[in-house]
């Protein structure tokens, strides 16, 4: 008698696992991939990007995406350059529920994890990502070398939405750690605009000299929403820098409230070899500590920070 339940409860698990496996696969099959690709391309184009898909269909449990282009949005001749993925595949997670994307590119992998019930759980890593692959060069019109490794695990409670709107997580109430490693990193060249407060407001475009920054490692720690840099390092054959201070996180990067003290030891050569940025860079006053260092003070919100 036992065995006959026994075989019977085989059964119906089999039945249900067979069920279960049959609803995945018809789901992957029968999904409109071509109408997520035109969902995916519209989402793009309003934050600014154009994206181009190789090809789209169904993966292990994931939906995925082969030879993807990302660019950014401008009216000029010729049109800005794409980074250039692998895969990215997107699927769902189950600690904590929620969805997992992972990403393919660069030489390395980035994984992205979103998820939870009365609270969201977010987990980036970036494992072992080479800046010299996946055409950063032409994308961020700045020639980088080196490694870059990067983990991010934080905890957002949810607040109540705008009016009668659901509940939504708030990154100004965040908790958890921000790390980030570099390794042999450099910049071979390139042209930015950045702006520079002694030459007045507007973005001055630059044409980069070589930069050696070497090994980087950065540990914040975020409780409630105030971040506190545990630990910054920076040294490279050009230069050593410090950081110290305090990142007060908003319900949107951009508006994040920093007050950082930043110190840096340039080599009298490299500072001659930056050009307008080295003569920017002499008027930062010397540190009282150390007149070998310059010590300056970063604030403001990250959208618009403010160097002095």
């Amino acid at each position: 008698m036992a065995e006959q339940k026994t075989r019977l409860g085989l059964r119906i698990a089999g039945y249900v696992a067979f069920a279960l496996v049959s609803l995945v696969v018809a789901f992957f099959v029968t999904f409109p991939y071509e109408a997520l690709k035109d969902r995916v391309r519209l989402e793009a184009d309003n934050a600014g990007y154009f994206v181009r898909i190789g090809s789209l269909g169904p993966g292990f449990f994931a939906l995925t995406a082969s030879d993807v282009q990302v660019s950014k949005k401008a009216d000029t001749d010729p049109p800005p350059e794409a980074l250039k993925l692998d895969k990215v595949s997107v699927g769902p997670s189950l600690f904590p529920p929620g969805v997992q994307v992972k990403v393919k590119g660069l030489g390395g992998t980035t994984s992205i994890v979103v998820g939870g019930l009365s609270t969201v759980k977010v987990k980036v890593d970036l494992d072992e990502l080479d800046l010299s692959k996946g055409n950063v060069k032409g994308f961020t019109g700045i020639d980088f070398a080196g490694t870059l490794d990067a983990h991010v695990d934080l905890t957002l409670p949810k607040v109540a939405g705008a009016g009668n709107g659901p509940s939504e997580p708030d990154l100004s109430q965040a908790s958890g750690t921000i790390s980030l490693d570099t390794k042999g990193l450099t910049v071979n060249g390139g042209n930015v605009s950045v702006v520079i407060p002694q030459f007045g407001p507007d973005p001055t475009p630059l044409d980069l000299p070589k930069i050696a920054l070497g090994e980087i490692v950065v540990r914040l720690k975020v409780d409630k929403g105030a971040g506190t840099v545990d630990d910054f390092k920076a040294k490279s054959s050009d230069l050593e820098a410090g950081l110290a201070g305090t990142l007060k996180l908003g319900k949107k990067v951009e508006y994040s409230d920093a007050n950082l003290e930043v110190r840096v030891k340039p080599e009298a050569e490299f500072q001659k070899r930056l050009g307008l940025l080295g003569s920017a860079l002499s008027m930062i006053p010397s540190d009282p500590k150390d007149p070998t260092w310059r010590l300056g003070h970063l604030t403001g919100y990250l959208g618009k920070p403010q160097f002095r």
